[in-house]
């Protein structure tokens, strides 16, 4: 009976870590955008969110974005909060032939599977997650067109703890227990992928009209984790008795990654204001990893207003996403929430600081009662222009 229980526990700590499994692109200014970036894609950070935005780079950059995450869970009495810090994303890229040719190398930790659970007799950790090498080339085939292509070489590792706990009186057998079931594993991520992008500026025309469309396609792939592990259980009878077991895991554990399809556009309105939107579709409908059978689409707006000063450049920027999930509530319906944001930094000649902060919510209804989730990023990027 406490098998099958440890197992059951096994498999909703698995769709809790799934329901993180959402790739996006990094970047505090696309963040504080509400990731409204496809159709912008013009840092150094366009190699994960539009390689076809690359050619909009007149000279080498360099990026580097760290996360600190925070999040909390309240369901009636119980609260549980976690929080981490992450270096999310690093990149160089260099532009040639006048940047109509420009190549970027990027590291990314687009899956943070980190958490730290407890819940009466419950305690689960991990640390760790899956991540990316990425090289990408951005290539203008026309004067408002351009093209992109990377490729993403997926690594990483994830270390897991698991550990339920109970003392209990058995009326069968008349007579006190303790039970102990631990978990542990460690997983090595692999996997390889593609992103096509595409960036239409019909501000490079030549009767130029401030807008921009971006395209991207991500192909599916299996993002495997060869896993090595072992199940322990201890009973001990307050008579005398004593039952131990234990069970070695190991093989690979394939995930079912989805073929994902955005589009963007951004507008300028005269030479300080940006508003951009994005609509993402995400295919995860059949995939092994998804609790419930409906595909992610996901919208995204955001704006940036510039402040120009003889000392810096000063942005301010606010977003709305939707936020899809991979989770389902009791009645087996898509868990979808909403996300706000804002940010702002200082822009100079060599160099740009940006932060930004953002907040999702969403609720799971269970069976009696609503678990109220809040999810909240503080993000830093910093970039030098050479």
């Amino acid at each position: 009976m406490k098998r099958i229980f440890f197992f059951i526990l096994v498999v909703i700590l698995t769709v809790s870590l799934n329901a993180r499994w959402n790739i996006t692109g990094a970047g505090a200014r696309a963040a504080g955008m509400g990731g409204a970036f496809i159709g912008v894609a013009d840092d150094a950070t366009a190699v994960v969110w539009n390689p076809g935005g690359l050619t909009q780079l007149y000279r080498p950059e360099a990026s580097i974005v760290s996360k600190y995450n925070s999040s909390k869970s309240v369901l009636e009495d119980w609260e549980n909060t976690k929080s981490n810090f992450v270096l999310e994303f690093g990149s160089v890229a260099f532009p040639f032939m006048d940047s109509k040719l420009v190549l970027a190398a990027a590291y990314q930790k687009p899956i943070d599977l980190f958490e730290d659970f407890k819940s009466g007799s419950t305690e689960i950790n991990s640390t760790g997650g899956a991540d990316t090498f990425t090289f990408g080339a951005g290539y203008q085939a026309l004067p408002f067109l351009s093209v992109g292509l990377a490729a993403n070489m997926w690594f990483g590792n994830l270390e897991h703890d698991e550990r339920y706990y109970e003392y209990d009186y058995d009326s069968y057998w008349n007579e006190w227990y303790s039970y102990e079931g631990t978990y542990e594993y460690e997983q090595t991520f692999s996997g390889f992928n593609m992103i096509f992008g595409g960036m239409i500026n019909l501000d490079n025309l030549e009767n130029p009209v401030p807008l921009k469309l971006g395209i991207t396609y991500r192909t599916a792939f299996d993002l495997e984790a060869e896993e090595n592990g072992l199940i322990t259980e201890e009973e001990i009878w307050e008579l005398g008795d004593y039952f131990y077991n234990e069970v070695v895991t190991e093989g690979t554990v394939k995930n079912e990654m989805p073929s994902m399809l955005g589009f963007g556009s951004s507008y300028r309105f005269g030479d300080n204001f940006t508003l951009a939107i994005d609509y993402e579709t995400r295919a995860y409908g059949e995939s092994n990893i998804n609790a419930h059978d409906d595909d992610l689409n996901q919208f995204r707006v955001g704006a940036e207003y510039l402040i120009v000063s003889d000392f810096a450049v000063v942005p301010f920027r606010v977003g709305y996403q939707s936020v899809p999930t991979l989770m389902a509530d009791i009645y087996g319906d898509s868990i979808i929430g909403s996300g706000f944001s804002f940010g702002t930094g200082l822009i100079f000649e060599k160099f740009a600081l940006d932060t930004a902060f953002t907040m999702a919510t969403n609720k799971n209804e269970r069976s009696t009662s609503t678990q109220e989730n809040t999810y909240l990023k503080f993000i830093f990027s910093g970039i030098i222009y050479f």
